[in-house]
């Protein structure tokens, strides 16, 4: 009989008490586990998957197995020898659907290492091709060059880097160079507080005293804290971001955006001077002055802002008419917002595809609707 169907947020939830019942036996039955029993174990986990959930799709399935395999290396008491994680490794793998990409698995056996402090064998792990898949990979091999550095030279504080030392700085600038790289593709270590974030933090902290004069390594920061919803994190990096950078339209942007959506709007007005100093014959601060005056409904501020946006020549009457819209609708005029839509209308020859859209939610605004 066909099983019957289940929403995906009642799935997501059997699946987290399985996940649950498989770490509590892994926690209670450690020395039954590991060893000669890792076939049994992992066979096991994978027929408690087909059957519990037989239509589940491979990726799901493989991250089920990735956690068990996390969990495992994390308790074993057996020594981290290149002999036990092959076997180790081996066996997850075989029970995945995926027989390719083990780049997760990889990680978790590195980070095992790290923590016994075998760096070098570490090192083996995280290089290509998992190294440029996830940017803290290139971070948790600069952490292996620097703690190496650190254990050879723990009589010398103040000292010139050493090669160790500039392996860890040169991997970092690898990761620095390649634009926006990915921070959050392996999706087990997504957790604000798991080691390998810890390890990435550490190594970027670490990046903005080497190479002070260098942006991307706060561009990568900003973006991984709002990955993580680290808002104080966030502020605390645009701080210093927009005082070292200030003529850095992304940070700028970035520190207005993030004060919005903190409601501070005093500290995203002085964002919008600052970048009106920084870019004085730019339309773009405007747009973010309209804004900010569209959200607080600040009649005064939008007129000045929509004055100075005339005057320099704001982008053609289309998108200032579709603001004064926006305006009308966030002070609740209605009248006043559809004859601001109909003259928008007049001003958007072929773009029926997307103002149909937004005519119907903006006759239910007016009509009262939901």
């Amino acid at each position: 009989m066909e099983e019957a169907w289940q929403p995906e947020a009642l799935r997501n939830r059997r699946l987290e008490q399985l996940r649950a019942t498989m770490d509590d036996y892994i926690a209670k039955n450690t020395g039954l586990v590991e060893g000669g029993n890792l076939p049994v174990f992992f066979g096991h986990v994978a027929a408690t998957l087909d059957k519990t959930f037989p239509d589940l799709d491979d990726r799901t399935y493989d991250d089920f197995i990735d956690a068990t395999a996390f969990t495992l290396l994390n308790v074993t008491r057996e020594a981290p020898t290149t002999e036990f994680l092959e076997k180790f490794l081996r066996h997850a793998m075989g029970n995945k659907r995926r027989r390719k990409g083990r780049a997760t698995l990889d990680v978790i056996v590195a980070l095992k290492l790290i923590d016994s402090g075998n760096y070098y064998q570490a090192i083996e792990y995280l290089m290509p091709p998992h190294r440029s898949y996830d940017g803290r990979t290139n971070a948790a091999v600069a952490y292996c060059y620097y703690a190496l550095s650190l254990a050879k030279n723990q009589k010398s504080r103040l000292r010139p880097p050493d090669d160790l030392e500039l392996h860890a700085r040169e991997e970092m600038l690898n990761v620095s160079r390649v634009r926006a790289p990915p921070l959050n593709r392996l999706a087990l270590f997504s957790r604000r507080d798991n080691r390998l974030n810890t390890i990435f933090w550490f190594m970027l902290d670490l990046a903005f005293t080497w190479f002070p004069s260098e942006p991307e390594f706060y561009r990568m920061g900003i973006t991984k804290t709002k990955d993580d919803g680290d808002i104080e994190r966030r502020n605390h990096l645009l701080a210093h971001a927009t005082e070292r950078f200030s003529d850095d339209r992304f940070f700028l942007a970035e520190a207005f955006n993030t004060r919005v959506e903190l409601r501070n709007g005093s500290g995203a007005a002085a964002v919008v001077k600052q970048m009106m100093q920084q870019f004085p014959n730019d339309p773009e601060p405007l747009y973010y002055g309209m804004k900010l005056a569209i959200l607080g409904a600040q009649p005064r501020s939008y007129a000045t802002f929509r004055k100075l946006a005339i005057l320099k020549e704001f982008p053609p009457r289309f998108p200032l008419l579709m603001l004064d819209t926006a305006f009308e609708v966030m002070r609740n005029h209605k009248t006043e917002s559809y004859v601001c839509f109909e003259e928008a209308k007049k001003a958007s020859p072929g773009r029926d595809y997307y103002i149909t859209s937004l005519e119907y939610i903006l006759r239910d605004f007016i009509e009262g609707g939901r």
